[in-house]
């Protein structure tokens, strides 16, 4: 458990918060039943108290009296009658052993009688009727008893509250596990949304103090989303709008190539033509990545052999490969259709099988493997190029960045596009460095893991 995680759940605050009550309530509960309980109960023994003295009262001579012949538990909770002469003398008792002294004023007294546990007693004293031979009467009851009683019977009446907290426990913990089921339920969604692409979270089945919450977040993803597409039409629109000049300037220098003498001229012209085609790519990569961003344009899907679609992209790659003298190789061992965009598919494999040619050494090689792994179809592509450095794998697939190792001209777009149409398609594309038996590196491998 990470530290302070536990007070930062809400089903542990409110189960903690509840065991407080429990207990407050239970320690009030005690506290006033016994209030309450002994209120009465010594209410109650004084009373009788004194009814039993008065009882006594009546009589003229003072009689004999038979010792209590009692359980000792059942002697704690008996009452004790002494009679006293005038002289002061104890004359008759109900407990012989039990050495109360007489007390000097009428009423009633709490004493210590010995010294135990259990020695506290109340005592009723009052004078006998005149012409009697009893001068003085005392009645005793145990007072540290009847306090003892007094704490069990307030016990007894908070059993219930104790038996009801494991269950009133478990019944907040039941509510509580269904309302943090609904969040996770809501926090998969939100994190299972399309990084360009999210949509608005559903608060069915959420309770109400959360639904401020996702009426924000909701409302947060509608200006997003405005934002976003504002931006990929400008994107698009500047993308149009520059195709146009940059295919004329190309024409312009396809015309204009016959007249460019050699020497100095001719290098420079070719800087030149190498960076209007290389502003051209980039053009075609910036409506291209528009248009995979785009969720109202629809593709057309078809079932396609995937063995024939790489020969394809193969092929057309042929001229740059020659060009740079570059030998590509294929090898597949296996066969799989899937449905897909074909267009789509076509621009994952070209700009990584692109990318495989333009970034590895002249006169070198380059594989591209379709096998299985395990359960799996997947396609290899592996160059003998500078590889990537660790650190910057994980951010290849971002926007206008590229491998700091690569000294080939490009627009930084190529694995943008690839994933968007991997995440469109349900593909898996990873990048892995290939390493010699020294460890060094000695190329890069592209694997794009099928569904």
């Amino acid at each position: 458990m990470k530290p302070f995680t536990f007070m930062r759940s809400l089903r542990n605050k409110l189960l903690s918060t509840l065991l407080i009550i429990h207990l407050l309530m239970i320690g009030g509960v005690t506290w006033y039943f016994f209030s309450c309980y002994g209120d009465m109960i010594g209410t109650m023994k004084d009373d009788q108290l004194s009814k039993i003295a008065d009882a006594w009262a009546t009589n003229k001579e003072i009689p004999a009296l038979m010792p209590l012949m009692l359980h000792a538990d059942k002697m704690k909770s008996a009452y004790v009658v002494q009679l006293w002469d005038s002289d002061g003398k104890l004359r008759a008792s109900s407990w012989p052993e039990l050495h109360a002294p007489l007390q000097a004023q009428k009423g009633w007294h709490d004493i210590d009688v010995g010294d135990c546990d259990e020695c506290a007693w109340s005592i009723y004293t009052r004078p006998g009727e005149p012409g009697s031979d009893i001068k003085t009467i005392q009645v005793m009851h145990n007072l540290s008893h009847m306090r003892a009683e007094m704490v069990r019977r307030a016990l007894a009446a908070i059993i219930p509250l104790i038996l009801m907290m494991p269950l009133s426990l478990l019944v907040i913990w039941l509510v509580v596990r269904k309302i943090t089921r609904d969040l996770r339920v809501a926090s998969r969604e939100i994190a299972a949304q399309e990084t360009l692409h999210p949509h608005l979270v559903s608060p069915e089945g959420l309770p109400d103090e959360i639904l401020p919450l996702v009426e924000a977040y909701n409302s947060l993803l509608n200006k997003l989303r405005a934002a976003w597409s504002s931006q990929r039409q400008f994107l698009e629109d500047a993308a149009h709008e520059l195709r146009t000049p940059v295919t004329a300037v190309t024409l312009q220098l396809e015309n204009l190539r016959q007249h460019i003498q050699p020497g100095e001229a001719s290098r420079q012209f070719d800087q030149l033509e190498a960076g209007v085609t290389r502003t051209r790519h980039l053009v075609t990569q910036l409506l291209n990545i528009s248009r995979q961003e785009d969720k109202t344009v629809v593709a057309s899907v078809e079932n396609i052999e995937l063995e024939d679609l790489l020969k394809e992209s193969i092929e057309q790659l042929m001229v740059v490969a020659d060009k740079r003298g570059i030998d590509i190789g294929f090898n597949g061992s296996t066969h799989y259709r899937l449905q897909a965009s074909r267009s789509e598919l076509r621009s994952l494999f070209d700009n990584l099988i692109g990318n495989a040619m333009l970034h590895t050494p002249e006169g070198s090689l380059v594989d591209v493997l379709l096998h299985r792994v395990g359960d799996r179809t997947v396609v290899d592509i592996v160059d003998n190029g500078p590889g990537m450095p660790e650190a910057f794998i994980d951010r290849a697939f971002d926007r206008f960045t590229r491998s700091p190792t690569v000294k080939a001209q490009g627009s930084g777009l190529g694995l943008s596009i690839v994933r968007s149409v991997a995440q469109k398609h349900h593909i898996q594309v990873s990048l892995s460095n290939c390493l010699n038996p020294q460890g060094a590196i000695c190329g890069l491998q592209v694997r794009v893991t099928l569904p």
